[in-house]
């Protein structure tokens, strides 16, 4: 969600201008929640494949590896980029305006988008894909084809550091991208993504090996509650320090790991909060959100263009339907994870086991009639 308040932050401040110094901050940033995701997925994968992959590598391993891993993202990704190229192809046929014109219409770029490789020779994500947010879908398939090889290299890591190495090493491999981003003054420069999303990736592994050699002691359960709130309390406090020193905000992506891994070992407090129904299901359809809301939120735009007067700036119907846009995402986001990605993951996993042989319900009734005479054998004496 906080991806999606950024793409339209612009508007809400419009509409609501009393919002803006108090949220602002938080919002301005929202973009750190694609580097936020890809330190999430990388503790994550890594949870769940450093046993099963990291003795080296093998072709059956990888490629299960990469199915799963095409059944959890390609299903929602292929539906909304042909709703996006359906969207833009008849304003272009129409000759309509577009809020947000996509770079190139081309067969080629479908094509490109289709396998998701979009972003591979781009150096930024502006107006690359059809579907804005899916750009970074790109990216990670990128990482997804790296990990058989990362893993590697993090179970390797695991035998040789301690926790302390770890959470060190862990702001390391992000420190390229922060400094050529406070150097430059943005994180858009050309192929900075690359070193932004592998290191979240990468950093996020790491602090998955931490968190294994951490053990699950009450201790170590108290302090990491309370760890937990600091971390949270300091990502979001740069943010707001942004006001004052201009590249502050990148202190977040160094907390990231820390802050998932305690999380992840204590079972209080924020742990305990992102444990309850709402949340789990919150991180079950946020894949979804994140690929759909642009879709919802361009109409809105393209309805100012076409009828300024009746979406005026400050009219309530306006007002109204920036405000709904968080909820709307939301039940379209649980109906596409409802009836497309998870039957269609579901489906796509399956594929790979093969079917047992059928038997035979039941053996083939005899035959008790006449014997047509096209079917009668004629069986000869010997002579």
């Amino acid at each position: 969600m906080w991806v999606v308040l950024f793409h339209f932050r612009g508007n809400l401040w419009d509409e609501y201008p009393g919002l803006k110094p108090v949220f602002d901050p938080v919002l301005r940033h929202g973009d750190l929640g694609v580097d936020l995701f890809f330190a999430l997925s990388g503790f994550v994968l890594a949870l769940n494949y450093l046993d099963r992959m990291g003795d080296g590598l093998s072709r059956r391993a990888t490629a299960r590896f990469l199915w799963a891993r095409l059944a959890r993202v390609w299903p929602v990704y292929a539906v909304t980029l042909l709703v996006a190229a359906g969207w833009h192809g008849v304003l272009m046929m129409r000759d309509l305006p577009d809020p947000v014109v996509p770079d190139e219409y081309t067969v080629l770029s479908f094509l490109r988008q289709v396998f998701m490789v979009v972003m591979w020779t781009e150096p930024d994500n502006d107006r690359v894909a059809w579907n804005g947010p899916s750009w970074s879908i790109s990216a990670e398939w990128l990482v997804y084809l790296l990990f058989p090889v990362i893993v590697l290299l993090l179970v390797r890591l695991g035998w040789v550091l301690r926790v302390r190495g770890l959470l060190f090493l862990g702001a390391v491999v992000v420190l390229p991208a922060a400094m050529m981003a406070a150097f430059t003054g943005n994180m858009y420069s050309p192929y900075l993504w690359v070193l932004r999303l592998l290191g979240a990736f990468v950093g996020g592994g790491i602090a998955c090996l931490a968190f294994r050699r951490i053990a699950q002691t009450r201790r170590n359960d108290v302090a990491s509650g309370w760890a937990a709130w600091v971390l949270l309390v300091l990502i979001v406090g740069s943010l707001y320090a942004t006001e004052w020193v201009g590249s502050a905000y990148l202190i977040a992506t160094f907390l990231f790991s820390p802050f998932l891994i305690a999380i992840s070992v204590s079972t209080r407090g924020l742990s305990r909060v992102f444990s309850t129904r709402a949340f789990v299901l919150g991180g079950h359809i946020s894949y979804s959100a994140y690929l759909v809301h642009m879709l919802l939120i361009e109409p809105i735009w393209w309805a100012q263009m076409m009828w300024p007067q009746t979406f005026a700036p400050h009219s309530a119907l306006l007002r109204a339907c920036f405000l709904a846009v968080p909820f709307v995402v939301l039940l379209v986001a649980y109906a596409m994870w409802r009836w497309v990605e998870e039957p269609s993951r579901k489906v796509m996993r399956a594929m790979t086991k093969r079917p047992l042989p059928r038997t035979p319900d039941a053996p083939a009734p005899l035959h008790t009639g006449p014997v047509p005479t096209e079917e009668r054998q004629v069986v000869r004496e010997p002579a």
